[in-house]
């Protein structure tokens, strides 16, 4: 299991579009820091934490890791790849199995230093204008938990993209399905129905650490093991749905 799951973080790492993904990482939270510093008064570090602007900031970078996971199972080269195990390693099983680790494994050093440049850079940008808007250990805490958790978002989202990346076949329906799912929950569920049951919205609750959703009742925090339950079950239904789909299909 551990050779497999080195051919397929060493056959990840040299495609072209992953050194993309990792730049765009790094990049557009390069771009949030620089036009935060422009007008840094505008709203406090605290303000940006509770009021999920960090939180956006960050799942950007799980979106591209979930990007990532389903390239690694998807085009020609990864269907040449998947050829080539199969030949040194016919349990079916295994393979799967050492692709979706390898998700998850490979997508954790590009996130960990897209946050930690976003983390840092917020910070230092409100520190020098003084908009903290809390205690500075407070803050760092808060900031520094919620980089945990984002780096465990981005494992479920690569491994999840992995499983829906065999179920479809094609990256573009993959990364079609999600970004049709994040507009029909942020457009048409969320305004209908409570959101502590869909996705995106449970992202940015486990991201944030709370969330306060629209119920009958008025307003209610989700808590964070529920999210992290319903992100964790999504995850184990795709890489399950993937598990018996990999093991009954023809490899291309």
């Amino acid at each position: 299991m551990t050779g497999l799951l080195w051919a397929e973080l060493r056959r990840f790492g040299v495609r072209p579009a992953i050194r993309w993904i990792a730049a765009a990482m790094l990049g557009h939270v390069a771009l949030a820091v620089a036009l935060t510093a422009f007008a840094p008064e505008a709203s406090t570090l605290a303000a940006m934490l509770e009021q999920g602007q960090i939180s956006f900031y960050a799942l950007t970078s799980v979106f591209l890791a979930y990007v990532a996971g389903v390239l690694l199972v998807t085009g020609d080269a990864a269907s040449g790849g998947t050829r080539a195990l199969l030949t040194v390693e016919p349990r079916r099983g295994r393979v799967y199995w050492s692709k979706l680790a390898a998700a998850g494994v490979a997508v954790i050093p590009g996130v960990a230093a897209a946050y930690a440049l976003l983390a840092s850079g917020m910070y230092w940008v409100h520190a020098r204008a003084h908009v903290l808007g809390g205690p500075p250990s407070e803050l760092v805490e808060a900031m520094t938990w919620s980089g945990v958790r984002v780096l465990a978002l981005a494992v479920f989202a690569a491994v999840g993209g992995a499983a829906l990346g065999v179920l479809v076949r094609r990256w573009w329906v993959a990364v079609s399905l999600a970004v049709a799912w994040f507009l029909v929950e942020e457009l048409v569920l969320n305004t209908r129905f409570p959101g502590d049951w869909f996705p995106f919205t449970n992202s940015d609750a486990w991201v944030r650490g709370t969330r306060t959703v629209l119920s009958g009742d008025g307003l209610l925090a989700v808590p964070l093991v529920h999210s992290a339950l319903v992100l964790l079950g999504i995850t184990v239904v795709l890489a399950l749905l993937g598990a018996v789909v990999f093991r009954r299909r023809d490899v291309r």
